[in-house]
Parts: C-alpha cells; sequence; structure tokens
C-alpha cells in the first residue's frame, strides 16, 4: 500500500466518525431528551424563560458534533458510540421538576414562545415555576428546563401518550431532578415524618413521584420555602446524603441501596408494588402508566380503560418474570382474571411476610439442601383459558363458616396434613353447599419426577391460594381462586408429597 492509500483510508475513518458524531446527535435529540424544554435566559435585570422545541435545542447546540469531532477524533475508543452518547448528556443539561400539582399551575398553552419575566407576584400560579427555574439556573447551572404541566401538550393525545412513556427516561437522562416538598420546612420536619410524628408530605403519597423519585441519576429536594433540605456547599445532589436518604427509605420503604442507584426492570415485583402500594393517583389508569419506566415494560397508553391497565402491566410484568412471588398478594382481584390482583395494594401483607420466609429458607438450605429442588412453577403463563399454573393440590374439608358484614365470612379447613386447620376470611359471593374446596400449595419444592412436596423442616409456613369448584357444573366444573383478606399460610405436620396438578384459573 502506498503513501496515497494509507491517507485515503484515513480520511474515509475520519468521513466515518465525523457521521457517526453527527448520527448520535441527530438521535439523542430526538430520543432521550424531552419533546419541550423550557429554555432559562437572563437579560442582566433577571431571569427569562420561554417554551422551545427539540428544533431550538439543535440548532443551539449545533457546534457540539464538531467539538465532539475534535476531542475524540484522534483517540481510540472501545465503545465510540457510548462515549459519545456520555458526552452528549454531559452537554445537554436540563432539569426537571417534581412536584405535586396545585389546584392552577401553568399550562402549555400559558407559556410564551418569546423571552418572559414572569411578575410572580402578580399571578400566583407562576411562582412555583418561577423558583424552580431560578434554582435550576443559579444552584445547578442549567440554561434548560423541564415541567410536566407546561412542557407537555395535552390536548394532542400522540404527545401526551410519548410523554408518557418516555417519562422514565427523560427523568434517568437529566442533568438534576429539582424535588419540591410543599408541606416540608427543613430536614427536622423531615426527620418527625419519618418517625411518625407528623403527617408525610403528600409528594410521598403520589404516584408519579415514585418514579420522580428512582429514576434521576441526581436529586436535589428543596423545602417549602425553597431552600435545600441538605446545603448545596454539603452536595449538589442528595443522592449521595445518607442524611437525607435514610429518612426517606422510612418514609418510602424503599431500600437505601435502590434509593441510591435504581435499576429498572421486571424483577422483584412484590416489593417493587410494596413501593407503589400507598400512593394514589387522580386518574385510574395513571397507577399502571406511573409503573411503565420502574418494571421497564412497554405499554400502549388509554385513558379511559379504567383499571384494565393495571391488568396489562401485570400481563406485560409476567411475560418475562418467573418466580411464584408475583401471585403473594390478597384482597380484590382483577375484573379481568381472579389470579391477578386489582392493584398495588393488594402486596403489601404478603411482600413483608415474604421477607422473613425468604431468610428462613436460606438457613434450612444445608438442612434440606433445596438448592437440588426447584421451588413453585417457573413456567406459569397468561392464556386464553386463564392462567395456567402448576401446584400442589389439597383437597380441604370445610368445618365452619361464620358470616361477616361487609360481603365476607371466616371460613375454617382441616387436612390431616396441616398442623393446625387453616382459618381463611373469604370476601365476595357466598359460595353454595356442594361447593368442593382446595389448598394450591405455590411455593412447594419440586423435583424431578414431576412432584411437588412441603414439609415440616421449614420453619417458615407455606404459601397457598384457596380454590373453590362448584361441582354442579359438571362436566365444565374447574377449580376457581377464591378471593382472601389475607394471603393463606399453611404448615404442614410431616412430609407431603403428591403429583403437580396443572390448573387454568
Amino acid at each position: 500500500m502506498d503513501g496515497s492509500d494509507s491517507i485515503g483510508a484515513s480520511r474515509t475513518d475520519d468521513n466515518d466518525f465525523r457521521d457517526l458524531v453527527e448520527e448520535v446527535f441527530d438521535e439523542y435529540i430526538v430520543n432521550e431528551i424531552p419533546i419541550r424544554l423550557i429554555h432559562i435566559s437572563n437579560d442582566g435585570q433577571g431571569l427569562n424563560f420561554k417554551l422551545v422545541d427539540r428544533n431550538f435545542v439543535k440548532e443551539h447546540f449545533k457546534s457540539v458534533p464538531d467539538e465532539i469531532y475534535r476531542e475524540f477524533c484522534n483517540e481510540r475508543l472501545v465503545d465510540r458510540e457510548g462515549r459519545i452518547r456520555e458526552r452528549m448528556k454531559e452537554t445537554f443539561k436540563y432539569a426537571i421538576f417534581s412536584h405535586r400539582w396545585l389546584f392552577s399551575e401553568p399550562s402549555y398553552q400559558d407559556m410564551p414562545t418569546e423571552p418572559m419575566k414572569v411578575q410572580a407576584e402578580l399571578e400566583p400560579k407562576w411562582k412555583k415555576l418561577q423558583e424552580f427555574c431560578r434554582k435550576a439556573k443559579v444552584d445547578h447551572g442549567c440554561e434548560f428546563a423541564w415541567s410536566d404541566t407546561c412542557c407537555i401538550d395535552k390536548t394532542r393525545s400522540a404527545e401526551l401518550d410519548e410523554s408518557i412513556r418516555s417519562m422514565f427516561r427523560w427523568y434517568r437522562n437529566s442533568h438534576i431532578c429539582i424535588v419540591h416538598l410543599s408541606g416540608t420546612e427543613d430536614l427536622a420536619a423531615l426527620e418527625r415524618q419519618q418517625r411518625g410524628g407528623t403527617k408525610i408530605d403528600v409528594w410521598f403519597t403520589r404516584g408519579w413521584t415514585l418514579q420522580e423519585l428512582l429514576a434521576p441519576s441526581q436529586i436535589k429536594f428543596y423545602g417549602t420555602n425553597w431552600q435545600p433540605l441538605v446545603p448545596l456547599y454539603d452536595s449538589k445532589s442528595d443522592r449521595v446524603s445518607d442524611t437525607i436518604m435514610r429518612k426517606i427509605e422510612k418514609i418510602t420503604n424503599i431500600p437505601l441501596r435502590d434509593l441510591k442507584s435504581f435499576s429498572p426492570g421486571t424483577n422483584r415485583v412484590p416489593e417493587k408494588m410494596l413501593w407503589a402500594s400507598k400512593r394514589r393517583t387522580t386518574r385510574v389508569e395513571d397507577i399502571a402508566y406511573c409503573l411503565i419506566g420502574i418494571f421497564d415494560v412497554s405499554l400502549m397508553i388509554a385513558y379511559g380503560e379504567g383499571n384494565r391497565a393495571f391488568f396489562r402491566l401485570m400481563e406485560e410484568i409476567m411475560k418475562r418474570y418467573d418466580k411464584w412471588d408475583v401471585f403473594l398478594w390478597s384482597g380484590k382481584c382483577s375484573h379481568y382474571n381472579a389470579a391477578l390482583p386489582h392493584d398495588p395494594r393488594c402486596y403489601p401483607v404478603g411482600y413483608q411476610e415474604t421477607l422473613v420466609k425468604r431468610r428462613h429458607e436460606a438457613d434450612n438450605e444445608e438442612e434440606w439442601n433445596t438448592a437440588n429442588y426447584g421451588i413453585g412453577d417457573r413456567l406459569f403463563a397468561l392464556t386464553n383459558h386463564g392462567l395456567r399454573i402448576k401446584v400442589l393440590c389439597l383437597s380441604v374439608d370445610l368445618q365452619q363458616t361464620r358470616d361477616e358484614p361487609h360481603n365476607s365470612r371466616y371460613l375454617t379447613f382441616r387436612h390431616p396434613e396441616f398442623i393446625h386447620d387453616v382459618v381463611v376470611r373469604h370476601i365476595g359471593a357466598k359460595r353454595e353447599p356442594h361447593t368442593t374446596w382446595a389448598i394450591a400449595v405455590l411455593d412447594y419444592w419440586a423435583n424431578s419426577s414431576g412432584s411437588g412436596f412441603i414439609d415440616r423442616v421449614r420453619r417458615e409456613p407455606f404459601t397457598a391460594f384457596l380454590l373453590s369448584m362448584d361441582k354442579s357444573h359438571a362436566p365444565d366444573a374447574r377449580w376457581r381462586k377464591e378471593m382472601t383478606e389475607e394471603v393463606i399460610r399453611i404448615r404442614p405436620a410431616n412430609h407431603y408429597e403428591n403429583p403437580l396438578v396443572e390448573l387454568y384459573l
């Protein structure tokens, strides 16, 4: 190869790299930052802001591709595209807002498209937005900012859908998430909330603020009067502050490791549902939509579908989750499948108890060598006939019924393999006298022969569904899952083993 060939190859490589930078630049703006942002400027007399779109951002940063090209063109980058993206994120700094909506907030239609100085004292609804923009610019050096109340045109369904599905990513890609705790004056007030001495800030009770707490890589909490709860000279981001994060851990039941660095995904389903269980949303559908990013699933947005949104969320989660503890819930079932919960509020009791159970299972592993066995069915699936799942099924005798108010009753069941009778608070319609009952154990130990077993050696009880069958419907009679007020627990008297039964619930 002569010198001209080397020069030609070098130019080709340079052109390819320049094209890659331009391509990543365009993709990042279209896919990784919000549709619209607030541009914050200073005219020497104070801060102005206006609403801008991605085209404005692209034009504003038009010199960035050349800067990145010059910075990296002589470096050997193992992951060139990944490094370019990191550099983009460092450049496209925007602050993102997390807050509890007030009765009146600036809307998209209210926002100026030319620089405007807002007189918040004349129009109180602007005060919070003005303070947010000031903190973004002065405290965190961000020229751009995003607020959900005014940066989304909610009259355009396509834009609203994209915003909801992208929200977690937008918060994750922000330079800083600014949280305004309108009911918390200072760190001492947060301390009192942690200890149960006063009502917790409403920010900790809303559905959407759960992902706004977990998604951002950096977050800063401001109190009622817009003073940081932890001084800025201590830290620009509260993620690294044990002082505040341990208090939030107590308030939210979210482990410190997740508060410091959260990874989304379809894992630890009951635990994440526990985090959402005490939170509320104004729209019924939003209790599902606000969890899309946390579980890293894709879901079509369809306001008006009601509780079906949460059922569809569970469908998506179960396509990628194979642990029996997804059924560790109690209370009201979904209208669309009795084996699935109505909403996140069904999970807390079951999950808290399973923490203890898993610890004891680990203790018992050497004694029983349970590593040689599977726990529960990991091939369950939702089908057009219902939930297909293999269980260890034990027929039980109904010993006693005691009616309770609010369409419920206590049922007492007996089986020779149980140490004690099982007392269940059954909710819903009363069953006919000829109903057949069964207990379906979910977390049995399974062996290679296709059988399942339970054993008294485990110190913690096993978990089960309550099943019923109306034999008057023969030959079409089939087991159905019943709603119970609490998760059913059983303790075997001895070792009990039987072939597993495949059910469609």
